[in-house]
């Protein structure tokens, strides 16, 4: 992970010998972890001009442009990267699951998960072999943003997955036997690839540090890569570290070694190791929580961890896991510290008149039916501003952006500030000098909204038909707040700018949520009902 050095290298490298087309490629991969994404394209279109037949650099150029937004220049470079590598089937599997960063359009959204699902299933006819699933290299993030339900379609590509590699069918020797013998403490597992300073690793941070260890074992695996402080907390309340490798053979058995009883990946969906990972059957008891707020399609998940706060009657029906509710946020959430710095509207060269509406939310969270309303709330304050995050990209996803509110709303995309990405501090003493923070409404806020609360910012929502537009709506309900949570698009717009302009309801919905929103944060009864909840599902294992 010392990126820095590694692309002086490569740099020094290429100066050595600069006809050589894998250091442009591989100095391209490391820009791209970078985040330097106009560098890294760069790097791989200078591989190619060196040698045209080089496949690996097509597949990564795509890949990039895919980040950038540009879907349909992505699918182009992978067709070129299998033109010289036709046998790669988990490159075809990736130029078939490719979606938009930012869907143009409601209809094209549809088009391209008609698409999407006609191919999975024309590549489940091919009886395709697949000996390396990690060679895809991504999973179905990009569905979870359509604001539609995704568990027949995220179940056949884990039946394609299946099909084409049984050996994702692994299963550690101890889960054979149906025979469960009672345990006065359970072995319980904790996996996931972002247990550094990222949402995962705040969400489940004070989970692992209170589990009972009279009741529990807690293992936390490793994984090889980024860490920080809170790696350091979490690796510190565990009763064991398993270091992985992020190779799937010998992965399986270092964890099958550990005869869990309880597996617990607190996300699955966003890494692409440990999606595959969780195809395994590697301990008798599998959940997942919400870190990614979908169901998975994994054959062998047997939970999905949620609240009653944020589903609703029905809801059940979009996982494929058995849904379990727990009474509260399924979270033991340390509150955020504030910031040590008192920020105005300078420091992010915002204008010093005129309402902020900021919305702090990252930019492929924006659903094409968020655009009228934005449009609306800028219609009825003329002097109002949107203020976006950054999108880190070079500004490739603010385009996006811009071009299709232009689309629907030219009038007022004058008026949309994008403000560049900061540090956590300057962040907060952006939330504190908004005078509407706006969720979106087809997906809420989470750490966000934790964060805007432990400082009693308020923030306007509208809860939608799925967990993940319900999440800030749920920390209301847990707060016993509800004057913010709207019923429709209506009353959203009129609720934010009622925020932004009546001074006594905004200051009077500061003192509710600073009066109420420690019981957002570090409770304890989150962990204790977990607990209750994995001893009675191990429990009934043995019944069966």
């Amino acid at each position: 992970n010392k990126l820095e050095e590694a692309v002086r290298s490569y740099r020094k490298a290429i100066e050595i010998d600069p006809d050589k087309a894998e250091l442009h490629s591989n100095l391209g991969s490391t820009l791209k972890e970078q985040g330097n994404l106009i560098g890294a394209v760069a790097s791989f279109k200078k591989a190619i001009a060196i040698w045209p037949e080089y496949a690996d650099a097509y597949y990564n150029l795509g890949n990039v442009i895919h980040e950038q937004g540009d879907v349909d220049g992505a699918f182009e470079q992978l067709d070129l990267a299998l033109s010289h590598k036709p046998e790669n089937t988990g490159w075809r599997i990736r130029q078939t699951i490719l979606l938009p960063v930012i869907p143009a359009s409601e209809e094209d959204i549809q088009c391209r998960r008609n698409k999407l699902g006609e191919a999975v299933k024309q590549l489940q006819e091919q009886g395709l072999s697949l000996e390396d699933p990690t060679s895809v290299g991504a999973t179905n993030f990009y569905l979870t943003y359509h604001n539609l339900d995704n568990r027949t379609i995220l179940q056949d590509i884990a039946t394609l997955y299946m099909t084409a590699c049984p050996k994702l069918a692994f299963k550690a020797e101890h889960c054979q036997s149906e025979n469960r013998e009672p345990k006065n403490r359970l072995r319980i597992g904790f996996l996931s690839s972002f247990f550094w300073e990222h949402t995962i690793g705040k969400l489940s941070r004070g989970m692992i540090e209170h589990f009972s260890h009279d009741q529990f074992e807690v293992i936390v695996f490793q994984f090889p890569g980024k860490r920080d402080h809170m790696t350091e907390a979490i690796e510190k309340a565990a009763d064991k570290l398993v270091p992985l490798h992020k190779n799937l053979d010998k992965d399986w058995n270092k964890i099958a070694e550990q005869e869990l009883d309880i597996l617990f990946y607190p996300d699955i969906g966003m890494d692409p190791y440990t999606y595959f990972l969780s195809f395994a059957r590697l301990a008798p008891v599998q959940v997942v929580s919400w870190g990614h707020p979908e169901t998975i399609g994994s054959p062998n998940i047997d939970y999905f961890i949620s609240s009653e706060l944020i589903e609703f009657p029905g809801s059940a029906e979009q996982y494929k896991e058995q849904l379990a509710l727990l009474s509260l946020l399924p979270t033991y959430y340390y509150r955020p510290e504030t910031p040590e710095l008192t920020y105005g509207r300078a420091d992010y060269s915002l204008p010093e008149q005129g309402a902020l509406y900021v919305c702090p939310q990252t930019l492929f969270k924006f659903h094409p039916t968020f655009d009228p309303l934005i449009g609306e709330l800028l219609r009825r304050d003329l002097d109002g501003y949107l203020v976006l995050i950054d999108d880190g990209k070079g500004g490739c996803w603010n385009k996006l952006i811009l071009e299709r509110l232009g689309s629907v709303c030219p009038d007022v995309t004058g008026r949309v500030i994008f403000v560049p990405r900061m540090d956590k501090n300057k962040f907060m003493g952006l939330i504190l000098i908004a005078d509407a923070v706006l969720d979106v409404p087809t997906f809420s806020g989470g750490n966000s909204s934790m964060e805007a609360f432990a400082m009693g910012a308020p923030i306007v929502t509208w809860p939608g038909d799925f967990m993940r537009s319900r999440v800030t709506a749920g920390c209301y309900k847990q707060m016993g707040i509800s004057e913010l949570t709207a019923s429709d698009g209506e009353e959203y717009v009129s609720l934010a700018l009622k925020l932004a302009q009546d001074i006594d309801f905004r200051s009077r919905m500061q003192g509710e949520i600073k009066a109420n929103s420690h019981k957002l944060f570090e409770r304890k009864e989150v962990v204790r009902e977990l607990e209750f909840f994995f001893v009675d599902a191990f429990k009934a294992l043995q019944k069966v």
